[in-house]
């Protein structure tokens, strides 16, 4: 099944072209030029070295966050408009668990961690079954601190973030901390592979409904719950 995907939240965009299990083309570049031109350019350019008219795709998948909300969102604009322009269906796979699938064969629970900004992340834990993901609960909002308490077993730390507050992790968490790549940018390849099964299924996103993931009412309360927490610890006056 020839799937064409897409990611334009992280620091580096990338394209990529699978058939099944091989990889046919795969593109990165950085995210600072992330206009709608160039990533179109870079579609067409990755669909010619696979030899794949976009007609003869049969399944579109695009990353919809967390991370850069305007790349999210011109990423799956771009997503919607070719999913109808083709009739081809389409489905929205989340930042962090490209990041997770990276490490799927791991024999630990997996989270993957991108940055919220404000010293704050995004997170979700994840425990790999046969050859994907199954996410535990909902992601998590919030300070590194708030994250860590949340841990009960040996987990696999992912991303940036996962190496920038290793010594909070290592001083928390003791032996129950690993660290993976502090990569944040999957390979276009791995979103297609990710939605794969769900077209194998017959299953896709809406197109019409498609949007990118979003966290930041959960970043807002996490920020208002620090605050609040910051003014109680302080004396009166």
């Amino acid at each position: 099944m020839r799937i064409l995907a897409f990611d334009t939240a992280a620091p580096t965009n990338t394209v990529g072209l699978v058939d099944d299990d091989r990889l046919l083309a795969d593109y990165a570049w950085e995210a600072r030029d992330n206009s709608l031109q160039r990533i179109v350019l870079n579609i067409d350019q990755v669909l010619k070295r696979g030899g794949v008219a976009l007609e003869d795709i049969e399944g579109l998948a695009v990353g919809i966050g967390p991370g850069s909300w305007t790349g999210a969102k011109v990423g799956v604009t771009v997503a919607k408009t070719l999913a109808y322009a083709v009739n081809k269906p389409v489905c929205g796979v989340t930042s962090l668990e490209a990041l997770a699938y990276q490490c799927r064969t791991a024999s630990v629970q997996i989270c993957p961690l991108v940055d919220a900004g404000k010293e704050n992340v995004y997170g979700a834990f994840y425990r790999p079954r046969g050859k994907s993901l199954v996410r535990k609960g909902d992601f998590y909002v919030g300070d590194i601190k708030g994250l860590v308490a949340a841990v009960k077993e040996p987990t696999l730390f992912l991303g940036k973030p996962a190496h920038l507050y290793r010594r909070t992790l290592a001083r928390e968490l003791g032996p129950l901390a690993s660290y993976g790549s502090p990569s944040d940018s999957p390979s276009g390849c791995v979103f297609a592979w990710i939605a794969l099964p769900r077209f194998r299924k017959g299953d896709s996103d809406d197109a019409l409904a498609l949007a990118p993931l979003y966290l930041k009412e959960s970043l807002a309360q996490a920020l208002l719950l620090k605050r609040q927490q910051e003014d109680s610890g302080k004396p009166s006056q």
